[in-house]
């Protein structure tokens, strides 16, 4: 009788101890409340694991998302800021000291491009461009640093004798007006008008300006000017 009861007994031990054995569980890192449970397979590849791809640049800041858990992600850097030399609307432009157009008046007011004078003065003529470059000498000296501009003018009409003149601008001290420095004058037309040194392409390097111009033979050669004085005219060397 003894036997058999030590036999059940053990019996019921080892029935406990079953049941209440720790359940197995799958490996794996924590997940915050309220997200969805991890299946014992391995997660496929997805988009969002995926390195970003983006310029060489420096990377931009990191942004967290307030959602727990959440992927980091990388917010756009602000564009830079347009200088105001650039917002000018050339064709409509007012340019103080412009004296190569031959008014009277201490500044050439334009419309759609040109002055509106018998022998008229056209800004960028036939599609040229402005380039910019912080080249001409701040006035006064203390006044912060800023972005000037290059532009092509042309005086005279288009079946008479012209000349081309690339003029340096500046923005004033407000940053309101805009003047003419000191220009780099193109050839003379010839006696005729028929023919016209002209200004195919100019760009500023450092504080010198190049440019490729068609002269009256047709031919066409590499010009460079510098600073010839403080008062801002030129010299070619």
């Amino acid at each position: 009788m003894r036997g058999n009861l030590l036999v059940g007994a053990m019996l019921t031990l080892t029935f406990v101890a079953s049941c209440t054995s720790p359940v197995e569980r799958v490996g794996g890192d924590a997940q915050p409340a309220g997200s969805p449970s991890v299946s014992a397979s391995p997660p496929s590849p997805s988009a969002s694991s995926a390195p970003a791809t983006g310029s060489a640049g420096p990377s931009a800041p990191a942004t967290r998302s307030a959602t727990p858990g959440a992927p980091t992600t990388r917010t756009s850097r602000p564009a830079a800021p347009v200088s105001e030399i650039r917002r000018t609307d050339w064709p409509n432009a007012v340019i103080q000291h412009l004296g190569f157009c031959g008014e009277s008046d201490d500044s050439v007011k334009f419309r759609n491009g040109s002055n509106g004078l018998d022998i008229p003065c056209r800004i960028l003529p036939n599609g040229a461009r402005p380039v910019y470059a912080d080249f001409v000498t701040e006035e006064p000296a203390n006044a912060p640093s800023t972005e000037d501009a290059l532009v092509l003018v042309e005086l005279g009409n288009p079946d008479a004798a012209r000349r081309q003149a690339l003029v340096p601008v500046q923005l004033s001290y407000n940053g309101r007006e805009r003047y003419a420095w000191p220009v780099i004058l193109g050839d003379d037309s010839s006696p005729s008008g028929d023919r016209v040194m002209t200004f195919v392409s100019y760009r500023v390097v450092g504080q010198n300006v190049q440019a490729t111009v068609r002269k009256l033979d047709g031919g066409t050669e590499i010009r460079r000017w510098r600073r010839a004085d403080g008062s801002g005219n030129w010299e070619r060397y």
